[in-house]
């Protein structure tokens, strides 16, 4: 019996190393293709292959060698059958991906024009307009009506007016506005004397005005308020205290007499006037102020703060001398303005001592 020789050196090595090779390179997972549902095990796929360098590693591996015992073996193992078949098909998606990429790449209209042709398939989204366009029509609107966009002009604030119920002339004759001036006479001209006496009606023209000799010498004339000079009381055409006295009472009798710090007045005038007659704008309520000291006891305003804040008039400037005329215009002013409300007041007055009077 004659020996065999020894078998050279078999290439089943070669093969192993080979496979293993490929094995590691396609232990990597490999991504699959979502819109392909085939399923690899056990089918044989007959769709085109195209050869690449790994293929052909595989097939010179696979080729059948001298020793027949050896091919026949590794052809006939399912094992390789499964490795070959997963192998083909995962190289199938990988080319069906890059094809697919390509086929984009080369045609970008495809791929814009798919969902042009769902818009038009949807009936329902050409029946409602679109969003936007009823977002730009609200806005517009909003831009008309808005004030901010186009302010509108308003009309130039107007002061309240007050109508007031129509008086008669018989009326108006019955009201006279009164204010006299004084100068002091004494030691140190403490004791007032009358040196000056205005009059004037409804309308604010002058009824009476004249200068009064004081028959008393005068300590000081008070130029500074009164506006009087010495030259003023030596003219021919100054009364005495006793005819201008008689001319201002047959003046205001039966009148109703209006004017600021009528007191002062007719005291140094040394004449009286029925308490429901008069019209003093410094004992009027809502004229008064109350007392820095105590806040209980009513005081009253100057005619020059009065005359500003309820006229807007400009009276008694500084550096000026009063004027007796524009103070009794001044206090008829003020009557004329609160006039109503005014009678009121003394109309109930004279009701509540009628009520006293006759208990």
């Amino acid at each position: 019996v004659t020996a065999r020789p020894p078998p050279t050196a078999p290439p089943a090595t070669l093969e192993k190393k080979t496979n293993n090779r490929n094995r590691r390179r396609r232990s990597r997972p490999t991504p699959k293709n979502k819109n392909s549902n085939i399923k690899t095990e056990g089918i044989n796929i007959t769709k085109p292959h195209h050869p690449t360098r790994s293929d052909d590693v595989s097939t010179a591996s696979t080729a059948p060698s001298s020793d027949d015992s050896f091919s026949s073996d590794s052809c006939s193992s399912p094992q390789r059958k499964r490795f070959q078949n997963s192998r083909r098909s995962a190289t199938a998606t990988k080319n069906s991906d890059i094809n697919n990429a390509n086929s984009h790449k080369h045609h970008p209209s495809s791929a814009s024009s798919s969902p042009k042709k769902n818009n038009k398939k949807s009936p329902s989204k050409k029946s409602t307009p679109p969003k936007k366009s009823t977002s730009k029509n609200t806005n517009s609107c909003n831009k008309k009506t808005s004030p901010k966009s186009k302010p509108s002009k308003q009309p130039p604030h107007k002061p309240a007016t007050i109508t007031l119920p129509q008086i008669t002339p018989e009326e108006k004759s019955q009201y006279v506005a009164l204010d006299a001036e004084m100068v002091g006479i004494g030691p140190f001209g403490h004791i007032s004397a009358l040196a000056r006496v205005s009059l004037v009606n409804w309308e604010g023209e002058v009824l009476f005005d004249t200068m009064v000799r004081v028959p008393e010498p005068v300590t000081d004339y008070r130029t500074f308020v009164s506006g009087i000079t010495p030259q003023d009381l030596e003219g021919p055409d100054v009364l005495t205290f006793e005819e201008c006295q008689s001319r201002v009472e047959e003046i205001i009798r039966g009148k109703i007499l209006v004017g600021h710090g009528l007191k002062n007045d007719l005291r140094v005038l040394k004449l009286s006037h029925p308490w429901y007659d008069v019209r003093d704008t410094a004992k009027y309520e809502p004229f008064m102020k109350h007392s820095t000291e105590d806040e209980t006891v009513l005081v009253a305003k100057k005619l020059k703060v009065l005359a500003k804040d309820k006229l807007g008039m400009a009276i008694q400037e500084e550096g000026m001398s009063h004027c007796p005329v524009e103070d009794a215009v001044a206090a008829m002013e003020l009557y004329k303005k609160h006039r109503v409300k005014w009678e009121k007041s003394v109309e109930w007055k004279m009701e509540r001592t009628k009520q006293i009077v006759g208990q």
